[in-house]
C-alpha cells in the first residue's frame, strides 16, 4: 500500500480511540495537568476560543428503552450485569464571550 493512501475508516477510528484512551490515562495520572496538555500539543487558544475545561466522563449503560408498539409509553428493559457497558468520553471545552464549543481530541490533533 502506498504511503500516501488514506487509512481504512475502521483503522482510523481505532487509532483515534487508542490515542484518546492514552490521553485519558495520561491526563488522569499527570501531576501537572497544564504541562501534560502542552506536551500533548493541545492548544490553549484556537483563534478567539480559549480552552476552559478538559471533560472526562465515565458512564455505564444499565438499561434499554424503546417506544412501545401502538402506545406512547417507553418499554424499559434493565440490562443483565454481563451486558452493562461502560464508556469514557473526552471533550475539550473552548469558550468566547459569545459561544461555547466542544472539541474532540481527533479534531485537535489534525488542527
Amino acid at each position: 500500500m502506498p504511503h500516501d493512501a488514506a487509512p481504512e475508516p475502521g483503522t482510523a477510528r481505532e487509532a483515534d480511540a487508542a490515542a484518546e484512551q492514552a490521553f485519558i490515562d495520561g491526563f488522569r495520572a499527570a501531576s501537572d495537568k497544564r504541562a501534560f496538555l502542552e506536551l500533548a500539543q493541545i492548544p490553549f487558544e484556537l483563534g478567539d476560543l480559549k480552552l476552559m475545561q478538559v471533560q472526562i466522563t465515565d458512564s455505564c449503560d444499565v438499561g434499554s428503552a424503546s417506544p412501545g408498539f401502538g402506545r406512547r409509553e417507553m418499554v424499559y428493559q434493565p440490562l443483565p450485569g454481563t451486558m452493562i457497558g461502560a464508556r469514557t468520553s473526552l471533550k475539550f471545552v473552548y469558550v468566547t464571550a459569545d459561544r461555547r464549543e466542544e472539541r474532540q481530541l481527533s479534531s485537535l490533533r489534525s488542527a
